[in-house]
């Protein structure tokens, strides 16, 4: 055999080899999901959208790996053009060929659609929930659950400074979700931590609060969404309470008590009224709530510092304050205004607050 019949038959076979090798890589990474994680992942397709916008859809949802390949495999098929518009539920578990069935064949999972406001208490979150209609989720279950936030540090590491035993209060992300009815307890609240982690991740590298932990933020934040009533104002009250934990603050307001109505409310809730009104207490009195109970750090009015977690869901705005707080003056107090509903007017001494205040007690009443 000539040597040039034998370079082309060695040729032949290391094409060969080639394309057997690449073969098996396509079909491999065909036959193989991006992970073993079976947490749903909701998915929208457009009317009209084309397979490879899809394609590249799957990829940025972690779905995929390699989008030109879904869109080869979609066309090989013969079903271009034939993926349904739709929103479905698709894991990062299911392979290519899955995904293109379940999107081809137009199998969507139903869904139903709860909205948790902020400022709910993990209570009130678990009642919402309970009453969606999902039917493997009830109240009970999902607030036995999400009191173990330590079970889900995991895979949210922004959990990671949660104290031992702590529950997951103020990390399950107020906003209007439309959940898969075959969803567990564990895919809600892991749905309501995955929103959670989206919305802090676009202010975490610009916190202004030094030496902080998420969790410091995550229960400040929850503290200014319950005292705020205007949006606007959340960064002058993050402001006023993180100067009354100051060092050289302390002698001018109480010691470093925040001094928050609020977390003696979270103390004296109950079911039918978890936000209960503290107008029929003395001082004395709501300096007491909670005393008997392994929970007194809550009550604010009688303790230093930040109690030991949050009281409540804060939404991004509050998030952002806590994070952000207000640096144009050294605000120690804010009183009611009759300027505006809801509004407040901020004090870096007690001589302006007792102004303000007496400016407040004289307004018309309507």
């Amino acid at each position: 055999m000539s040597r040039t019949l034998r370079a082309l038959f060695l040729g032949v076979a290391l094409v060969a080899l080639m394309v057997a090798c690449v073969s098996s890589i396509v079909l491999r990474e065909i036959r193989s999901p991006v992970s073993d994680d079976t947490t749903p992942t909701e998915f929208v397709v457009e009317p009209g959208e084309s397979t490879s916008a899809i394609a590249t859809q799957l990829r940025s949802a972690g779905l995929i790996r390699i989008p030109q390949l879904f869109t080869y495999l979609v066309r090989s098929q013969g079903f271009d053009g034939k993926l349904r518009a739709g929103r479905y539920m698709l894991r990062p578990n299911m392979t290519m060929g899955q995904i293109m069935a379940a999107l081809q064949t137009g199998i969507k999972i139903e869904e139903v659609q709860i909205t948790l406001i902020e400022g709910l208490r993990l209570e009130e979150i678990a009642e919402q929930v309970g009453k969606a209609g999902l039917p493997a989720v009830n109240e009970d279950a999902f607030l036995a659950v999400a009191r173990n936030g330590a079970a889900f540090k995991g895979t949210h590491f922004r959990l990671n400074s949660l104290p031992a035993g702590a529950s997951l209060e103020g990390y399950l992300f107020p906003d209007t979700y439309r959940i898969a009815s075959t969803a567990t307890v564990t895919d809600v609240i892991e749905t309501l931590l995955n929103r959670f982690d989206q919305q802090y991740a676009t202010f975490e590298t610009a916190v202004r609060v030094p030496d902080v932990s998420v969790h410091q933020i995550v229960t400040m934040a929850s503290i200014v969404q319950r005292e705020a009533t205007l949006q606007g104002e959340m960064p002058q009250i993050a402001a006023v309470f993180w100067n009354r934990l100051r060092p050289e603050n302390l002698g001018q307001f109480g010691g470093g008590k925040l001094g928050s109505d609020p977390t003696v409310q979270y103390l004296l809730g109950q079911k039918g009224s978890w936000w209960p009104k503290l107008d029929t207490l003395t001082a004395e009195e709501i300096d007491k709530v909670g005393a008997n109970s392994d929970r007194y750090a809550y009550n604010t009015r009688a303790n230093g510092g930040l109690p030991p977690g949050p009281i409540s869901a804060p939404g991004l705005s509050a998030l952002q304050a806590a994070a952000q707080p207000d640096e144009a003056g050294n605000y120690l107090y804010f009183v009611a205004s009759c300027e505006k509903p809801g509004s407040h007017k901020f004090a870096a001494t007690f001589e302006e607050f007792s102004r303000y205040e007496q400016e407040y007690l004289a307004c018309p009443k309507p």
